[in-house]
């Protein structure tokens, strides 16, 4: 008998794949989730990069609001 591997990264026996749905933007910065400024984890977060890959170095509106 063989048992189903459960690795996301492998695609099902019948050819879907399962994806987990983008986390929600913060509807008042660009630069993080909903989830990181609601419970304030902006330090556990990794700085968003602009298109081109460069670092996003504006401040983010959420942390200097709550300063």
């Amino acid at each position: 008998m063989t048992g189903w591997t459960e690795d996301p990264s492998m695609d099902a026996p019948d050819g879907h794949r399962s994806e987990r749905p983008a986390p929600d933007d913060c509807p008042n910065c660009p630069c993080h989730t909903a989830r990181v400024c609601a419970q304030r984890a902006w330090a556990e977060a990794h700085r968003p990069t602009y298109p081109d890959g460069t670092p996003y170095t504006k401040p983010c509106p959420c942390e200097t609001d709550t300063a």
